[in-house]
């Protein structure tokens, strides 16, 4: 790929920022396109001091110098450096705390030239719309100083605003809007109702949705944002043909180009090494399952199979209803079948909470001195063995009567404290809420379908509420290990413009459940044929009712939960496989085509 000679900006909020997904859509594409643009490719973001420190690394500003000491003049700080990320991109970092009292101007300004109502707008509105009204005063300097041909790309309504600002200034940048979501789409799906059945048919009579809609689900502001860029960029795109119909239908213009969201491949281990892995972590999370189960009950963890789902806490939107439902019809299923293994559920959805289960976190305790005390008197042990079979002596009663003589007292106080629980439930939370379990809609529906994680319940629930860590002092595992340990995750979401969890799921070689709603599942589908299964299982929900979306999604976790040791690796490698159809060396050429569209399109403007 040849460098190309134009100037490119990425503008976003997560740029150094981590806030959600489209941190990791631009985080990871950098290198592509370093690739493509080199030293003219930037990445333009919001300063927030916590996550600078270590997102970017600062260096002297250069030629900029000069527009940057302009603009402090007007309150807005600007940072020069790379961002700390595979490539080191350019980037640079915009401060807007000292600018924030000319909200209400940039609002004013925002309605009397596009309509825009913010009147009843908050904090979660404004920041954005102030660093973005920045971005785009920067830019305008920029081009000014800068005479090659320049491209901007917006991400979401929160960067928009740098789009109306060089619209109303005349200036001459080729502009790109890219809107991942809608958020009156996100916010009518949220509340239950069926988006999908409402865009079709908004679609056939060729109608969009009413500005009304956006004041019922109190998202005027963002919303009209939203459609005034895509109405004013020079190429409008969206991440899947799933948002492509709701862009249309919610926005009013129907985008350009769609730009699937990938992932850089050659981050993640090949499957060689993820099956070496997978024992490693899996091995792992057996400790962790019987520091948890076992204070209360023997569990099996001979070969048990883990799934796992997570993901923002959005009930409806993410499938956790039809996820929670179907856990109890294979916990039935299986208990008819006289299943003699456990499966084990990890509901990693991040809450609110305030530390550990106290109850957990003893039972941890005393399983670690279990441990440690195991593994002090290994080297004794090995001593002692290695004595006996050297002197033709050793039999397996004498090695048990060695330990019984050295360590019963000691082992028998640890194994009857932690024994202590017995003949109660392990609790379905790992950490303590910071609001009433009976509030909480996962718990609720978990007692709903008599999941209580009793002793004879096959299917065992571990509801985790916080960003997995391995400095956690439960699990103590990292998000991508937790993928490798686990056997198959689902996705069944209702409401997913496209969905980085399934994708980062097959890219660590796990078995993934997604749903033909979310727009990674769309276009896998399209890839793939759906008559053999490879790995990654595509959940029809668009059209159908309910409890039949719940059996189908209870027939595939069967099938996973009974599939044999080898099923299971010849699946995980099929999903690794497919991964490689979302790679940004496979995606990115869709980023340099919106940008050469943007291009020819500004050319045609002068």
């Amino acid at each position: 790929m040849t460098k190309d000679d134009n100037l490119f900006f990425e503008v976003s909020f997560e740029v150094g920022n981590k806030v959600g997904g489209i941190y990791t859509v631009i985080s990871s594409k950098a290198e592509a396109m370093l690739e493509k643009y080199g030293d003219n490719y930037y990445a333009v973001g919001f300063y927030d001091r916590s996550k600078a420190q270590y997102e970017f690394v600062s260096r002297d500003a250069g030629r900029l110098r000069p527009i940057f000491d302009d603009l402090e003049k007007e309150g807005i700080r600007c940072y020069y450096g790379f961002w700390n990320i595979p490539g080191k991109p350019r980037c640079i970092l915009i401060d807007v705390k000292d600018f924030m009292h000319k909200s209400n101007d940039i609002k004013t300004l925002l309605w009397e030239q596009y309509k825009i109502d913010s009147i009843d707008s908050d904090s979660w509105f404004e920041e954005p719309v102030v660093w973005s009204y920045a971005v785009g005063m920067l830019l305008e300097r920029l081009k000014t100083d800068m005479k090659e041909p320049m491209i901007a790309q917006f991400h979401e309504w929160m960067s928009g605003v740098a789009l109306l600002y060089l619209k109303m200034q005349n200036c001459d940048i080729a502009t790109v809007f890219t809107v991942h979501a809608t958020m009156l789409g996100r916010s009518i799906a949220g509340q239950g109702v069926n988006l999908a059945e409402m865009i079709d048919a908004g679609l056939r009579i060729k109608t969009a949705i009413g500005t009304d809609a956006a004041y019922e689900y109190k998202v005027p502001a963002k919303h009209l944002t939203e459609v005034v860029c895509a109405r004013n960029c020079d190429v409008f795109t969206t991440v899947s043909k799933t948002t492509a119909k709701e862009a249309e239908f919610i926005l009013g213009r129907k985008p350009d180009m769609i730009l699937p969201n990938g992932l850089d491949m050659k981050n993640y281990p090949a499957m060689e090494k993820l099956s070496y892995r997978h024992k490693i972590e899996k091995d792992r999370v057996l400790s962790f399952l019987s520091a948890y189960f076992e204070p209360y009950y023997n569990v099996n963890l001979n070969d048990p199979r883990i799934i796992m789902i997570s993901g923002r806490y959005e009930y409806h939107n993410k499938g956790l209803d039809v996820f929670i439902d179907a856990l109890g019809q294979l916990n039935e299923r299986l208990k008819q079948e006289s299943y003699d293994k456990n499966t084990f559920i990890f509901i990693a959805i991040p809450s609110d909470v305030r530390g550990e289960n106290i109850e957990i976190l003893e039972n941890f305790s005393l399983y670690n001195e279990l441990e440690n005390h195991v593994d002090e008197i290994l080297p004794e042990m090995k001593w002692q063995l290695m004595q006996s079979l050297t002197h033709g002596e050793y039999t397996h009663e004498s090695l048990l009567r060695y330990v019984k003589d050295q360590y019963t007292n000691n082992f028998k106080r640890l194994a009857l404290a932690f024994k202590s629980r017995e003949n109660k439930n392990p609790p379905l939370c790992a950490l303590k809420l910071n609001y009433p379990e009976d509030g909480d809609n996962i718990i609720s529906r978990l007692k709903h379908n008599n999941l209580f994680n009793q002793e004879d319940s096959p299917v065992k629930v571990i509801f985790y509420p916080a960003y997995l860590s391995s400095a956690d002092r439960l699990l103590s595992m990292d998000y991508n290990s937790m993928l490798v340990a686990s056997s198959l995750t689902v996705f069944p979401s209702y409401y997913e413009p496209w969905g980085y969890t399934p994708v980062e799921s097959v890219a660590n070689g796990c078995i993934t459940i997604t749903t033909d709603l979310a727009g990674f599942g769309q276009y896998i589908s399209e890839q793939i044929d759906d008559k053999k299964d490879k790995g990654i299982k595509i959940l029809k929900r668009r059209g159908r009712k309910y409890r039949e979306i719940v059996s189908d999604l209870t027939e595939m976790m069967h099938d996973v939960t009974t599939m044999s040791e080898h099923e299971i690796i010849a699946q995980k490698h099929n999903a690794k496989q497919l991964s490689q159809l979302v790679g940004w060396d496979h995606l990115a050429e869709n980023y340099f085509k919106a940008h050469d569209m943007a291009l020819s399109k500004s050319k045609k403007r002068k």
